[in-house]
């Protein structure tokens, strides 16, 4: 008896404990917390994913996604994070019922209009993140109500205004993102009241004015983003206290004067600086080898002048150096490179675009063994390119073009097996392209383009399976064009302009399917007709093999080049008529065929083409009458000039309309009937003067038979030149000149003069 009493004690209390378990009894949402969930869920217009569509009734808003709630008091919503799900929509205002908010993550989504001002009521929330979405409207000073707030990041959206003077009250704020809007205004003085900031980032809006002496204050600070904003002025040498900075980043902005030297002197602790992008002037401080923790060290795109500090060979940890595009200059041995040669961990190294002269050092072989990438372009380095090149084995990109480089390119080069860009254009080297480039199997790009090359192009460089771009235009190559090329089947730009190439082009250039920017062969020698295959370049943009010695015909399978933009086959020695497929080429914009030996008529659908810009047909022998309907009705006449054969067309071409010729054609018709009779009285009274002449020759020379035979050649000479001047066809027919000339040549030939 007295066990049972004790068993129904026990159920109402486990009764109770189960009432007061979070989620076990029924749900139903009467509680605020629930209630502000529910109508920030009717503020979002789009859930892609279906992230949100267990919060309902059925379920405990507890256990709803993005929802935790605190251990100890039940039905309290203490962290709400709803992040990269893509949610479109606003922010509901009743989210600042959730009074025990601590943590509001919505990064990652597209919530569009303004923040609630509401949110400042949260005087417990702690972390803010609204970070990468499309939130508008003015920075919400009320903000400045959430007074524990440590983390506000509002990075990424499309705020506007100017910063409120109320930020300067959250005092507890240790991060402050703002970066990626349109903010604009100056950067407040009052910043420096956040005294606990780590990190401070305002890039990429639209401040003005200076940077505040003022953040020198911020002791803590380990973080400064301002780049790519409109900052005027110099660079503050109070952000030397600011001790703890390990990033600074000034890009793009309009910063002048000198950099402080003391930056060197104080900033220990700096892993990153970024000045790209500005107007300093003076000199790399020297105090900079002082950065012993820096890995990246950024000051390219200024005004800076004088040489490196070879003191920068100190910094250890050094990775990553750009001080290109900048007045700085350099002793003859460039001795910078030699010390930097201790930066072990140096990886990628870019000094173009200055006034570095000198000669390359042998000891740039001895760079670190990690550069990958290396850039001394556009500067005025002269002599030759040292053999040692060959020993920076982690090379993946070498820049050296546009220099004074000359001499031989070294064999080496074939040592660098990752390498996948070499840029040697626009220098003065000699000498043949060595085999061993073609060892370089990861080879992508290669500009040997702009220099006094010579030899014939290597068949090794067939071997280079990853090559994509080959620039050799604009040397002395000769030589035919090696078909092992053709094994390069991922080409996408050929470009062997400007030689002395010879010989046919090979049919196998059809294996260049994936050919998509150009073909440029033009300014050789090549010869023999335009192979067939060149038709399956079905990818390639532009065609040039102008100013050549190619014959034959266009060959029809050009229309198959479906992608070409720009076609010339100029100045060559083509033959037959413009082929009819060309019209197949939607986007051809540019076609010259100018100063070859084209015949038959003008296409009329040239005249229809929406997209041809501009075409040149000049000086061939073309046909008929031109249209003067659709683009030819604005037909300049450089495009046409040069065939004699061609009438009508518009105004503007400067044709003889087609009656016009054919009157004219009938006068010259009577001309060449009337110059053919008086040639022939003149044979016939030379004849008459033959046989006199003959005659007397009989009597004085009977015994010589070679008079005689000169003289019938005369005859025959004579009969032959006046039967020319009768022929049908007027393209057919000599010159009046011509004539003259033969017959003073005949005159000659017999020895009448003696």
């Amino acid at each position: 008896m007295a066990h049972n009493q004790n068993c129904n004690m026990a159920v109402p209390v486990f009764c109770l404990i189960f009432f007061l378990m979070p989620g076990a009894s029924a749900f139903v949402c009467n509680f605020t917390d629930c209630e502000a969930l529910l109508k920030f869920k009717a503020g979002i217009t789009s859930d892609p994913e279906g992230y949100v569509k267990d919060w309902n009734e059925a379920n405990p808003f507890c256990n709803w996604t993005g929802v935790t709630c605190h251990q100890s008091l039940q039905n309290r919503v203490i962290d709400l994070e709803i992040i990269d799900m893509r949610l479109e929509g606003s922010i509901s205002p009743f989210l600042s019922n959730l009074s025990l908010l601590t943590k509001l993550s919505l990064q990652g989504n597209n919530f569009r209009e303004e923040i609630p001002t509401t949110l400042g009521a949260l005087s417990r929330l702690e972390y803010l993140n609204m970070n990468e979405n499309q939130l508008s409207g003015a920075f919400p000073a009320s903000l400045h109500g959430c007074q524990s707030l440590k983390f506000l990041d509002l990075s990424v959206n499309n705020l506007s205004g100017v910063i409120p003077e109320e930020l300067g009250w959250m005092k507890k704020l240790s991060f402050l993102a703002l970066s990626v809007n349109n903010l604009t205004g100056v950067i407040p003085a009052f910043l420096s009241n956040l005294t606990e900031l780590t990190q401070l980032q305002l890039a990429v809006n639209y401040f003005t004015g200076q940077i505040p002496v003022e953040l020198g204050v911020l002791s803590r600070l380990e973080i400064l983003y301002l780049h790519t904003n409109f900052l005027e002025g110099t660079i503050p040498e109070s952000l030397s206290n600011c001790t703890a900075l390990r990033a600074i980043s000034l890009i793009g902005n309009r910063l002048s004067g000198e950099i402080p030297s003391e930056m060197g002197n104080k900033l220990q602790n700096l892993r990153m600086l970024n000045f790209y992008g500005n107007n300093i002037s003076g000199r790399i401080p020297v105090t900079f080898s002082n950065l012993s923790q820096i890995t990246l060290l950024d000051l390219s795109i200024n005004y800076l002048e004088g040489e490196v500090p070879e003191e920068l060979g100190k910094l250890k940890n050094l990775e990553i150096l750009y001080l290109h595009s900048n007045n700085l200059v350099s002793n003859s041995s460039l001795s910078f490179l030699t010390a930097l040669t201790n930066c072990s961990f140096m990886k990628k190294l870019h000094l173009g675009s200055c006034l570095f002269s000198g000669t390359l050092p042998a000891s740039i072989g001895n760079l670190s063994k990690d550069l990958y990438y290396f850039n001394l372009l556009n500067n005025r380095i002269r002599g030759e390119i040292p053999d040692s090149i060959g020993n920076l084995s982690g090379l993946v990109t070498l820049q050296l073009w546009y220099n004074h480089l000359d001499g031989t390119i070294p064999a080496t080069f074939g040592k660098l097996k990752l390498l996948q860009r070499l840029y040697l254009g626009r220098n003065k080297l000699q000498g043949s392209i060595p085999d061993e480039m073609g060892q370089m199997e990861n080879l992508g790009l290669l500009d040997l383009a702009n220099n006094s090359i010579t030899g014939s192009i290597p068949s090794s460089l067939g071997n280079l399976s990853q090559l994509r771009y080959l620039y050799l235009s604009q040397n002395s190559l000769s030589g035919n064009i090696p078909i092992k090329l053709s094994q390069c089947s991922l080409m996408m730009q050929l470009d062997l302009s400007f030689n002395s190439l010879q010989g046919p082009l090979p049919p196998e250039i059809g294996v260049f399917a994936n050919l998509g920017l150009s073909l440029n062969l033009s300014n050789n020698n090549l010869d023999g007709e335009i192979p067939a295959t060149i038709g399956n370049l079905v990818s390639v943009q532009a065609i040039d093999l102008s100013v050549n010695r190619f014959s034959g015909i266009i060959p029809s399978s050009v229309g198959s080049c479906t992608a070409l933009e720009y076609l010339n086959l100029s100045k060559n020695m083509i033959q037959g008529t413009i082929p009819e497929s060309l019209k197949q080429i939607a986007y051809l914009k540019v076609l010259d065929l100018a100063f070859n030996q084209l015949t038959g008529s003008v296409p009329i659908w040239l005249a229809n083409d929406s997209v041809m810009k501009n075409f040149n047909l000049s000086y061939n022998r073309l046909t008929g009458e031109v249209s003067s309907m659709g683009k030819f009705k604005n037909l300049s006449g450089s495009t046409l000039i040069g065939n004699a054969g061609l009438c009508g067309g518009s105004a503007q071409t400067g044709l003889q309309p087609c009656a016009v010729q054919k009157k004219r054609r009938k006068l010259w018709k009577w001309t060449y009937y009337l110059f053919a009779i008086t040639i022939s009285c003149f044979l016939l009274l030379l004849q008459v003067a033959c046989e006199d002449l003959l005659a007397i020759s009989l009597q004085r020379e009977a015994h010589s038979s070679g008079a005689i035979e000169k003289l019938k050649q005369c005859c025959v000479h004579v009969v032959d030149a006046g039967m020319m001047c009768t022929e049908e066809n007027p393209q057919s027919r000599p010159s009046i000149s011509l004539i003259s000339r033969e017959l003073q040549n005949l005159w000659k030939q017999m020895e009448f003069g003696k």
